[in-house]
């Protein structure tokens, strides 16, 4: 899959454009994206967001290249379902159209991952495809709901049920599906994504503050 990735990134380092919305976090937050892509949300949170901190992750080195000089130190080439920060660190998560292009085990372990770097009462916004978008069934299905196209990269489509099972052990799920219609051509086609937003059982003693390498 990272191969796909970087083929992906050679010709569109910037693929996604426009305006986007982002969630409410304190001032001083440390936050993390996973899979930040050609920056699209790393330049929002530094425009819209100043107090905040920012890290970025990303499997493909070619989407990070472009982001270096804008993002200095705040880069890593990483996966998402072996995060490489240590337990707690983060005040919140970012996770858009990210586990969608894992197969079950990863999304599971990413899933995981993604609670263990938050820290206790922190919020992990996770977005993702829903089984109710017209692109659902486009390519050769290699899982259920999981479908491979021509650039060998897969797309999983999700039910608010299989979200709220990812995050077993949350204080709280807040999930919902988002559906709209965009223009398509001279046609309209309907898009749906599930969103959520997960709190982590908050835990007691001392939380780590530095987001370094594991040891």
């Amino acid at each position: 899959m990272r191969a796909a990735w970087e083929n992906f990134y050679k010709t569109r380092p910037r693929p996604w454009a426009g305006a986007v919305g982002l969630p409410e976090m304190p001032p001083g937050s440390l936050v993390l994206e996973t899979g930040c892509g050609g920056g699209r949300l790393l330049h929002a949170l530094a425009r819209g967001r100043p107090g905040l901190s920012v890290i970025g992750i990303d499997i493909a080195r070619g989407s990070l290249v472009p982001l270096a000089a804008r993002f200095p130190g705040a880069l890593f080439q990483a996966d998402v379902s072996a995060l490489p920060f240590r337990d707690a660190v983060f005040d919140a998560v970012l996770c858009r159209h990210v586990l969608g292009h894992l197969p079950g085990p990863g999304r599971k372990a990413a899933a995981s991952e993604m609670l263990r770097v938050l820290k206790g009462g922190g919020s992990l916004f996770f977005e993702g495809f829903s089984t109710g978008d017209a692109r659902f069934g486009k390519g050769r299905e290699v899982e259920p709901a999981t479908f491979a196209r021509g650039d060998g990269i897969w797309h999983h489509y999700f039910t608010k049920e299989e979200v709220g099972r990812l995050f077993p052990g949350a204080a709280g799920a807040f999930i919902r599906e988002n559906a709209w219609e965009e223009r398509a051509g001279r046609t309209r086609m309907k898009r749906a994504v599930v969103t959520a937003r997960v709190v982590k059982q908050a835990a007691s003693g001392p939380k780590r503050q530095n987001p370094d390498h594991k040891a």
